[in-house]
């Protein structure tokens, strides 16, 4: 299909024309393919970046601006989708490699702050109040997840997050770097 067209059905379908967004997925759906198959050994990878991607087309599609060409868009959200999927199979492989089993790490939460160093900021996390304290202590010091964050301490994961916030921000006052934000 030419881009001419890709690009009507798609101006179509912004001004809610069901049949014309369907028609442009379908006829996008081998290009994407394409794109996936030159990077991609897997089949069940592949069939993750094409979906990946529609499901990106279809939250990106207000974004198309009309006259403007289509396929450099689109080829900015599958290269996008692309580099997502060579990351996750690159992390997977570096798991396999290390003989473990990659869906059990998928979810695993890092500690922000190494071993050992959480003992030269406890001085200033003991000037915070204790909900920030405790909040900083398990999500960034012992690297636990909101959920398992919010189970053991009886705090809703919103207000860990609120914590968190506010106790960083308290530690970077101490530390006179009130603009830092990294």
């Amino acid at each position: 299909m030419e881009e001419g067209e890709l690009a009507a059905l798609l101006v179509a379908a912004q001004e809610g024309d069901r049949r014309a967004y369907a028609a442009f997925l379908n006829a996008v759906l081998p290009l994407l393919r394409r794109m996936g198959r030159a990077k991609l050994a897997s089949a069940a990878d592949l069939d993750d970046f094409v979906q990946d991607c529609l499901l990106s087309l279809h939250q990106a599609r207000a974004t198309y601006q009309p006259g403007r060409p289509v396929l450099p868009w689109l080829q900015a959200i599958a290269r996008n989708r692309l580099s997502d999927a060579l990351r996750r199979t690159y992390r997977r492989r570096d798991v396999e490699a290390q003989g473990h089993d990659p869906e059990l790490l998928e979810n695993v939460p890092q500690p922000a702050v190494e071993e050992g160093e959480g003992r030269e900021l406890a001085p200033l996390l003991a000037q915070l109040p204790d909900r920030q304290r405790a909040a900083l202590d398990m999500l960034k010091i012992r690297g636990m997840s909101l959920r398992d964050a919010s189970a053991e301490s009886g705090i809703s994961v919103g207000a860990l997050k609120v914590a968190v916030h506010r106790g960083i921000a308290s530690l970077r006052q101490m530390l006179g770097r009130e603009n830092d934000h990294d």
